[in-house]
């Protein structure tokens, strides 16, 4: 069965450690090295064992729909890391029997975030 191998979201040029300081300090991904022979701008991050984040600087913005979910062990923790820290966060319905919200990163890049638990669990 096909895998996720990673999202790539995008920043303005030059502000890759602006957002990547979100995805490392607030979301708590882990900071991963990128592959050789990639841009050296940008960031990577591992979700889990088996997936990734790939930060790229483009001049285009993100699309304001485009979204990845991230699923999370530590729901409330996340969400009272984002409300302190001035993120946004949109409650939504736990159409999957945990906690989901949206947030978006400072380049605007929307993520979901659902709670290990229900279906998702």
């Amino acid at each position: 069965m096909p895998r996720l191998h990673h999202v790539n979201v995008t920043c303005p040029p030059g502000d890759t450690e602006r957002v990547a300081a979100f995805y490392r300090d607030v979301v708590r991904l882990v900071p991963i090295e990128k592959a050789p022979g990639t841009d050296p701008a940008g960031a990577w991050f591992a979700i889990g064992g088996a997936s990734e984040v790939h930060l790229s600087e483009r001049e285009a913005p993100a699309h304001p729909d485009a979204h990845f979910a991230l699923v999370v062990d530590d729901f409330q923790a996340l969400v009272d890391r984002l409300q302190r820290g001035g993120h946004e966060w949109s409650p939504a319905p736990p159409i999957f029997g945990g906690g989901r919200g949206f947030t978006r990163d400072p380049a605007g890049n929307r993520i979901e975030v659902l709670e290990r638990a229900g279906s998702v669990g």
